[in-house]
Formats: C-alpha cells, structure tokens, sequence
C-alpha cells in the first residue's frame, strides 16, 4: 500500500474520530457551561472605604 493511501486512510480514521467525539459528548456539560453564570456577592462591609476612612480620621483626631 502506498503511503499516500496509508496517510488519506488514517486522516479519515481521524476525522471520523473527531466527529464521533463530538456527537458523542453529553450535550448538558457543554450548556450548563455556556449558559449559566454565577453572581458572586461580596460583602460591603469589606469594600466600604468611606466608612474606614471616616474612622481612621476619628483615630488620628
């Protein structure tokens, strides 16, 4: 066998390879990925910089 049939057979070995993996994988994996999104709430008490800066100044007074 030649090698230029050896190469077109094993590059169709591999597409169909790549096609069957696709249409394979669990399609909920993939859209649970993509579409949901989770909003993270952080705490203000951490973030409020006026609140900390009004008591640094108390202390320095």
């Amino acid at each position: 066998m030649s090698y230029k049939i050896k190469s077109l057979l094993y590059f169709v070995c591999f597409v169909a390879s790549a096609v069957l993996y696709y249409a394979l994988e669990p399609e909920y994996n993939n859209k649970n990925n993509r579409d949901s999104a989770e909003i993270i709430q952080l705490q203000s008490d951490n973030l409020d910089i006026d609140n900390k800066l009004a008591k640094l100044e108390k202390i320095q007074e």
